[in-house]
């Protein structure tokens, strides 16, 4: 079997429009929804919504947690042990979704099923232009501590959408952080989600089978912002950290990177544009010429949504 864990907040009818897509593409699994203490709606309206839709193949989470920016890792740990509370096998799997993102390729199901474990290899020994990795070598330090515990300490990132863990491998990892407090304990706030799996599951010798299969926008505005940071760095420019960070905000509201027609497309076809990224010595590549990509991220929370609509349009014609 295969789970979906997927944390909510708003929008029941996205909630549902993303439940459609998912089966459309992986029509045996059970989508895990998690319903965030702050949720714009309660459960039991969900459920209702879901009885009147004939929906069948979801399950929600009963225990509800604090979700917010930083702490999305405690919602999907959340959903993980449910999941192995309601699980009878140990070789079922567990997919970490977002509540705005979408598949939109054929072809997913066969694709899991050839695979045990889908994360990136992120390697991150030095500070770079990614905060977040920065925040995880040099505050982190129960995690790193842990991490020495379990292996190398070396820390292997990798985004959360798209990703896949065998539900054995995840007992393994988040018994480490509940016997260490790893979350509790801890006053770094960063996306941890996209740090804490990955890196025990390589600490603990496993070795993914492929990337996640979600293509990610941030990559993209990550890779052309970078690029001038490097440029800038290696120039005799005064100002340099301002006028970075500048350029930072000019890029981000341009909105160049966001998803478009153009790029569900390119998916769709396996003909999506490289994506290379130098983080100030790391280099890293998200999307490997051999990797699977079938969905994209982000996708407004919204049934009028320009692209939402596009998707719908194009794989209903699949």
């Amino acid at each position: 079997m295969i789970y979906i864990s997927v944390p909510v907040h708003e929008a029941p009818e996205v909630i549902v429009d993303q439940i459609f897509n998912i089966t459309k593409f992986i029509p045996n699994g059970c989508i895990i929804l998690h319903v965030s203490k702050q949720a714009s709606f309660s459960k039991d309206k969900l459920n209702k919504i879901f009885d009147e839709k004939k929906i069948n193949n979801v399950l929600i989470n009963p225990i509800s947690v604090d979700t917010s920016w930083g702490s999305i890792i405690q919602s999907h740990i959340s959903n993980v042990k449910y999941i192995d509370s309601i699980s009878s096998n140990k070789n079922d799997k567990v997919i970490f979704h977002a509540s705005n993102d979408m598949i939109v390729r054929n072809g997913l199901d066969s694709f899991l099923s050839n695979s045990s474990n889908l994360f990136h290899t992120r390697y991150y020994e030095r500070s770079g232009y990614w905060w977040p990795a920065n925040v995880a070598l040099n505050q982190d330090k129960i995690f790193l501590d842990v991490l020495r515990r379990v292996g190398t300490g070396r820390i292997v990132a990798s985004q959360i959408e798209g990703s896949m863990y065998q539900i054995r491998l995840l007992n393994e990892i988040i018994k480490l952080i509940d016997k260490y407090e790893i979350i509790g304990n801890n006053k770094a706030f960063y996306p941890r989600e996209e740090f804490y799996f990955s890196s025990f599951a390589y600490a603990l010798g496993v070795i993914p089978d492929n990337t996640p299969y979600v293509y990610s926008e941030v990559h993209y505005f990550d890779m052309v912002l970078w690029k001038i940071f490097n440029k800038i760095d290696n120039s005799c420019i005064p100002f340099k950290n301002t006028l970075k960070k500048h350029i930072n905000t000019f890029l981000f509201k341009s909105q160049f990177y966001k998803i478009k027609e153009q790029t569900v497309d390119s998916i769709i076809s396996s003909e999506y544009k490289k994506i290379e990224i130098y983080d100030g010595g790391n280099y890293w590549n998200p999307y490997p010429d051999n990797c699977g990509l079938y969905g994209v991220k982000r996708i407004h929370r919204n049934m009028n949504d320009k692209i939402r609509n596009y998707i719908n349009s194009v794989t209903n014609k699949q």
